[in-house]
């Protein structure tokens, strides 16, 4: 399984996108001009320089091929690593190529799209709304592919025991000051964790457009901007780099950047631990949308929380088997009194 999510991150992903994109050029050869506008030609701005439409498709989709090649060399070589290093020198390989290679490709498509039917380079009208979207598109099609190669990339493979390496926090039962006349003591659970997928993301967001527009300003002019759309959209993961779960007498509360939810005991019936596929937590995600509160930020071992409506909450987490009996614990002690 984890095989088959390699190959299609780091081989299908990339292919399609390149694949897709030529296609599609070659189908719009007859109907675009000779030349394209390099500088000027946006609104009234007169073209000043102009460029060939071939040197351009060749730049661009020059730029996600090497990309592609550049990542299948280091994901190769990545082979003779450790196994979790490895894992997150392929994931980030993996996006880094998803990202750049679908930013040329929207970039030239979106720079061709606005030059069909015209018959010279003088003829082509790009408003400044559209090349606004050209800064804009390319930078939210980067952040879906990084996206969608994070998810194939899945979860690293397990780290041996050691306690000085664990990034989980958890407090044992502990007596709390008491909250009235009479003493009350209070469990209490946590655990703050890296979601290294997303900081993985957000590097290679940043990296990638900084690389296109460097490449893409010199050859190709004021278009070549557009390059830089994954790096001003990478800042927007940061807040999402780390969650935070916590469990005591009040309940199941969850810190993930912006989003904060709360379950309180009284709407758990019950708590049991449980494993969610990679395929289908991807599958979730695209049919019901990442804002679903069922969907775990990550696969593999969750926590399974049984409402009393009936319902079922998963909740990501490291130690599943502490957290359920925490949540136990502390019904049956609510229940108790």
């Amino acid at each position: 399984m984890r095989t088959v999510r390699w190959i299609a991150g780091i081989g299908l992903l990339p292919g399609a996108l390149l694949g897709g994109a030529t296609a599609l050029t070659l189908a719009w050869r007859e109907r675009l001009p000779d030349r394209l506008p390099n500088q000027g030609g946006v609104g009234d701005r007169p073209v000043m320089t102009t460029i060939p439409v071939d040197t351009l498709t060749a730049i661009l989709i020059g730029v996600a091929l090497a990309a592609w090649i550049t990542g299948l060399v280091v994901f190769l070589a990545a082979g003779r690593l450790p196994r979790i290093p490895r894992h997150w020198l392929r994931a980030g390989v993996q996006v880094a190529v998803a990202t750049v290679a679908s930013a040329a490709v929207t970039i030239l498509l979106m720079v061709l799209g606005a030059a069909l039917d015209a018959t010279t380079a003088a003829d082509v009208n790009i408003s400044w709304g559209y090349f606004a979207a050209t800064m804009a598109v390319p930078a939210v099609v980067a952040a879906g592919s990084g996206l969608v190669a994070i998810l194939l990339a899945g979860r690293a493979p397990e780290r041996p025991s050691d306690p000085t390496a664990t990034t989980v926090s958890a407090a044992a039962p502990q007596r709390a000051q008491p909250t009235s006349a009479v003493d009350d003591e209070r469990l209490l659970w946590w655990e703050s964790r890296s979601l290294r997928p997303v900081v993985w993301a957000m590097v290679a967001l940043a990296l990638s457009g900084l690389l296109l527009a460097a490449v893409l300003v010199p050859l190709v002019g004021v278009p070549g901007w557009a390059g830089l759309a994954p790096t001003v959209t990478a800042p927007v993961l940061l807040p999402f780099t780390r969650y935070r779960l916590a469990i005591d007498a009040r309940g199941v509360r969850l810190t993930f950047g912006l989003v904060r939810w709360r379950l309180p005991l009284t709407a758990i019936a019950a708590a049991e631990e449980t494993s969610l596929d990679a395929a289908t937590w991807l599958t979730r995600g695209m049919l019901r949308g990442a804002t679903d509160r069922t969907l775990p930020l990550l696969p593999g071992p969750v926590l399974a929380l049984r409402l009393t409506d009936g319902t079922c909450r998963l909740v990501t987490c490291r130690d599943v088997g502490t957290a359920v009996n925490a949540v136990n614990a502390l019904r049956a002690r609510a229940t108790a009194r």
